[in-house]
């Protein structure tokens, strides 16, 4: 492989484990790929960022103006409310391209991280192209309706705080509209790895990412706060004046923001595909990068033939738990092709998972 070719391709990062070194669970083989990757997170969070460089401006652009808002010391409250409500919604409508032109990017980004997260080779330049290309359509849906949904949500949200003041039932769609920006929020991690995982359309990449965090909201929300740790940082910096904190986040943005949070959801995206989509797919691998479930070392062979057998009175029945037990019903409505399904027809791509 010559120079130019080690440049476009770049490493691709596979550890050669055995079984008796590979980790034993996702936090373990996290930790590891962060390790050997920390430095390719950097390459991969400048390819993002050159996406995000007009929702950067333009934030910073209208952050710089809201600092002259209330300065007439005569202007009454009702009137720096008004001029904050028009100032806000303007902020939200210029957002929607800036954010829109981040979708086929971030696909490029979730195929990269996926593959790492599993300890699957990548080559950084040319699969985040790739997928970049084969990707586009839907990613660019996806972050469209992304775009949208804050200035529908504070439309929404600002309406009916309005009118609930005289009509008090209107809490209820208020409530709900609160309610369906959190499930999106949950959902939006899994969009992208389904995406670029599994041939779907995009009806069903929605609809997979509906059931997948119904089914598995505390993982979701954890997985949520983990990257939303970083965003409240640079805001109580922004909102206190404190110039360290927000250089700080800031050039965590610029050189692994981006990137980290998508390893992150990759890798509890590849555990929860592994529970729900993976098992229903035939030939589907399950628990790649991770040591195999039937695997024994020296310790554990002896500490089972030391350990008596239980009674059979005292096992508990094996049932499967309320949550295993709506996933069984789920399932009847979850399908999808991996990988492994790459050969089959096109024309199947459009059916119901």
């Amino acid at each position: 492989m010559g120079l130019f070719d080690r440049f476009y391709y770049g490493k691709a990062g596979q550890r050669d484990y055995t079984e008796a070194n590979m980790p034993k669970d996702r936090f373990s083989l996290f930790l590891l790929v962060l390790k050997d990757h920390l430095f390719d997170l950097a390459k991969v969070n400048f390819l993002q960022l050159i996406f995000w460089i007009p929702f950067i401006v333009w934030s910073y652009i209208n952050l710089a103006a809201l600092q002259g808002i209330g300065a007439d010391e005569e202007m009454e409250l009702a009137e720096i409310a008004q001029q904050l409500y028009g100032f806000i919604t303007m902020w939200l409508i210029g957002l929607i391209p800036c954010i829109a032109i981040t979708g086929p990017s971030s696909a490029g980004a979730a195929y990269v991280m996926r593959n790492w997260a599993r300890d699957q080779h990548a080559f950084l330049w040319s699969d985040f192209k790739d997928a970049f290309k084969a990707n586009w359509k839907h990613a660019l849906g996806v972050s469209t309706i992304t775009a949208f949904i804050p200035l529908i949500v504070y439309t929404a949200v600002t309406f009916y705080a309005q009118m609930t003041k005289e009509f008090a039932l209107l809490f209820i769609p208020l409530g709900i509209v609160l309610m369906l920006l959190i499930l999106y929020t949950l959902m939006l991690p899994l969009l992208y790895p389904l995406m670029v995982g599994y041939e779907l359309s995009f009806k069903n990449i929605y609809r997979n990412a509906l059931l997948i965090a119904s089914a598995s909201l505390p993982i979701m929300i954890l997985s949520r706060l983990i990257t939303f740790i970083p965003i409240a940082l640079l805001f109580v910096g922004i909102f206190t004046g404190n110039a360290i904190l927000i250089m700080i986040m800031s050039l965590y943005y610029v050189f692994f923001g981006f990137a980290f949070s998508r390893l992150v959801y990759a890798s509890f995206a590849n555990g929860l595909f592994d529970k729900y989509l993976n098992p229903k797919i035939e030939g589907a691998p399950i628990g790649q990068g991770l040591r195999p479930a039937d695997y024994e070392d020296e310790d554990d062979i002896d500490d089972e033939d030391d350990e008596e057998e239980e009674p059979q009175e005292n096992r508990k029945d094996e049932r499967p738990s309320g949550s295993r037990g709506m996933m069984h019903r789920l399932s009847e409505v979850i399908g999808t092709r991996s990988d492994a399904d790459e050969d089959d027809d096109d024309e199947d791509d459009d059916d119901d998972v």
